[in-house]
């Protein structure tokens, strides 16, 4: 019996100890992460079917602090049925013990709530339903705030669009830009790795995405793509339909016209923000647009550090200063604190900005600062069946773009592989085998014909990047539609190359060009290839190297060659590909003022 009574007792004992640090989580995670201390206990919590204006209920989930109501309170609306539990247990409960109401809803068609998912077009509208019974409710003070990040944030703008109560005195767009056009697609090519994974997700009302990995990689590489929803997916996905057509993609989340205001939200903004986000996100070049139009930017905060979509840091750098990730809580209670609770603002407005290369924090009134143009000319390789390795070399903007001229033949069925980068979703998805994100060591030249690398001489002094990365490429190609890529990278003194940023242009849309434009195979064009912005310190003594080729898969679908809407395309060509030069133009920091943050 001994043996039984020890067993029991070391039972007894874990099971003590788990429930003590259940009821400890809250106090471990804020020690853990260097928060304040809690103001509040939880207390009641109550459930709801609020009611929309067309008689649609969506479920509605209410915590507040224990104590004498009414309370400042915090508003969240998501459509991840799946992460529901962690955000009302985990925010939520966060939210409440630093004293504040936090209400959780379920989006329409998602979670408890009735009615039909469709990716934004009811947001709008749902959204203003929401804060009108909000702000009637006795347990709000009438201070409310909304956060949450990506789609999360799309509801946020979505019931800024019509105008907002007074009680509602600010929020916090993370990761995600009002204007989803621009996101999309680059010159044409669609962001294939992001948003066929999203569509995967969530695919119809709480969708299980366990196990659904191997679908996802099928869906990458089927042709047409335009069968994908229903041959691989198993449902009819109309939104879907409309994000992979060029043409349709900007009816994709804001179909109805009272949606698309929501793309103008910022321009019209009245109260200020708290604005997150990440040089390594989906959305990150759009949203940073979006502060430059912001109307409230002068009474803002921008907050942009070296992150993913998921509040990540890419393997290449050892970042240990940038913790917090995507909610930043550090901030969002020192913002809500100011704009809720009236404390003193104790955080400058302005972008607070990370240094990729020197890995430290900045802080601007404005980004980019002033810069000044930094050209190199591409010089191709002198022997292409050696190596296709050219140079970079320091020029004047004016310098003519063409030289000697080197070709390869480009394979859709042979893409050269995305590593690493901005825009990319599915590595977070437990079974995708996504690409992985953010700064990533690449590999060394002359490994794939289909790319060529050009490469500076070593640096004799550092230099600041900041801002928008641009190429122009002469370029012909044997294929009525093509795509071309590139890449700049930091190869430092002991050999390490780090991706700095990419893009990728279409001739079919090119130079930024929102219609479709054509192509006579043969001809040679001029085509302009710009990244989205970065703030990277390249070090002295370092080489750039700028890697050309016609592919960057998944994070874009691989161009078949052939003209016409991309989904539709049921095969592929090869093309051959001709780069007669280019100047590369890289946007120098002229100011190393720095304010304090």
């Amino acid at each position: 019996m001994k043996p039984i009574k020890v067993l029991l007792g070391f039972i007894f004992l874990a099971a003590l100890v788990a429930w003590i640090a259940y009821q400890s989580r809250y106090e471990i995670t804020r020690v853990q992460q260097g928060l304040p201390a809690f103001s509040h206990s939880a207390g009641e919590e109550k459930s709801y079917m609020v009611p929309m204006s067309d008689g649609i209920s969506l479920s509605t989930t209410v915590q507040l602090p224990r104590g004498v109501a009414p309370f400042p309170v915090v508003l969240i609306r998501s459509p991840y049925a799946r992460f529901e539990a962690i955000l009302r247990d985990q925010v939520c409960g966060r939210f409440v013990r630093y004293g504040y109401g936090c209400v959780f809803q379920d989006t329409r068609g998602q979670g408890r709530s009735e009615g039909q998912w469709d990716p934004g077009n009811n947001e709008a509208t749902d959204g203003r339903d929401t804060l009108s019974w909000l702000v009637k409710q006795d347990f709000q003070n009438g201070n409310i705030g909304m956060m949450g990040p990506s789609y999360l944030t799309l509801n946020q703008y979505a019931a800024s669009s019509a105008g907002l109560p007074p009680e509602v005195k600010t929020f916090v767009p993370s990761v995600f830009a009002a204007d989803m056009r621009e996101v999309l697609y680059s010159d044409g090519m669609f962001r294939h790795e992001t948003f066929t994974a999203w569509a995967s997700m969530n695919r119809t009302t709480n969708t299980d995405f366990e196990g659904t990995g191997e679908e996802y990689q099928r869906a990458l590489r089927h042709l047409p793509h335009e069968e994908v929803d229903t041959k691989i997916f198993g449902v009819e996905m109309p939104w879907y339909q409309q994000m992979i057509s060029v043409e349709e993609s900007e009816n994709a989340f804001y179909g109805s016209e009272s949606g698309r205001q929501i793309s103008l939200v910022p321009e019209r903004l009245e109260i200020p923000v708290l604005m997150i986000g990440g040089w390594y996100d989906v959305f990150i070049g759009p949203q940073l647009e979006d502060w430059q139009r912001l109307a409230s930017k002068s009474n803002s905060r921008f907050v942009l550090g070296p992150w993913t979509h998921a509040g990540s840091t890419g393997e290449a750098f050892d970042i240990v200063n940038a913790d917090g990730g995507l909610f930043q809580w550090k901030e969002m209670l020192l913002w809500f604190g100011h704009h809720l609770k009236g404390d003193q603002l104790k955080a400058s407005t302005g972008l607070h900005v990370y240094v990729m290369g020197k890995n430290e924090w900045r802080h601007y009134e404005y980004w980019p600062p002033k810069t000044k143009g930094k050209y190199f000319r591409l010089v191709n390789p002198i022997d292409p069946n050696v190596c296709m390795k050219g140079e970079l070399i320091s020029t004047s903007v004016d310098e003519r773009l063409e030289g000697p001229a080197v070709s390869y033949d480009y394979n859709p069925k042979d893409p050269v592989a995305t590593l690493g980068g901005a825009g990319m979703l599915a590595f977070l998805l437990p079974g995708y085998e996504g690409a992985e994100p953010a700064n990533v060591f690449q590999g060394e030249p002359c490994q794939r014909r289909d790319v060529i690398s050009y490469l500076t001489d070593t640096l004799e002094e550092g230099l600041m990047i900041s801002g928008e990365i641009g190429l122009s490429l002469r370029v012909s190609s044997s294929a009525p539609d093509t795509s071309f890529t590139m890449k700049l990278i930091e190869v430092f003194p002991d050999g390490r190359a780090i991706n700095i940023r990419d893009a990728i242009t279409s001739l079919g849309y090119r130079n930024d060009s929102k219609e479709r434009q054509s192509y006579s195979p043969g001809s040679r064009i001029t085509l302009g290839i710009d990244s989205w912005p970065i703030e990277w310190w390249v070090s002295k003594g370092s080489r750039l190297r700028l890697d050309v080729s016609s592919s960057d898969f998944p994070k874009y679908h691989a161009h078949t060659n052939r003209a016409g809407p991309w989904a539709k395309q049921v095969g592929t060509d090869i093309a051959a590909q001709t780069i007669y030069g280019g100047i590369l133009e890289i946007p120098v920091n002229q100011t190393e003022k720095v304010m304090t943050p």
